[in-house]
């Protein structure tokens, strides 16, 4: 019984170790424009600095499903946020979405709608 117990002590406190390891604005981004994608930038919707380079390899391929991680979120983390993906290693051209709200998205797919313009769906 003992040794039942300390397991599921040992199995709580690992799903809890997990759990917060993931912040609520990590999520998935999916590729499934046609289009591969070199360089992809977060910022929050109220400022302009797109900073680094996020992705954790050098290019996603049309297809590919990147994982988007987040260091650092404290009780004053913006859930709004603007995300720029670019063309090609000169950055010259580049897609804009505006307005995403991380704390809900698990998984962002991209893809290019009947019209072909670009489109996002949130899961």
């Amino acid at each position: 019984m003992k040794k039942q117990l300390l397991l599921l002590v040992a199995l709580v406190f690992a799903a809890t170790t997990w759990t917060q390891a993931q912040t609520i604005l990590d999520f998935k981004l999916v590729n499934n424009t046609g289009e591969d994608f070199y360089g992809v930038y977060l910022t929050e919707t109220t400022t302009l600095n797109w900073g680094e380079d996020i992705l954790p390899q050098d290019i996603v391929e049309d297809g590919d499903v990147v994982s988007i991680t987040f260091e650092y979120v404290d009780d004053e983390t913006i859930c709004i946020w603007d995300l720029r993906l670019t063309h090609d290693e000169s950055e010259e051209y580049w897609i804009y979405i505006e307005e995403i709200d991380l704390c809900e998205v698990s998984i962002l797919t991209l893809y290019i709608d009947e019209d072909g313009d670009y489109a996002f769906k949130v899961e």
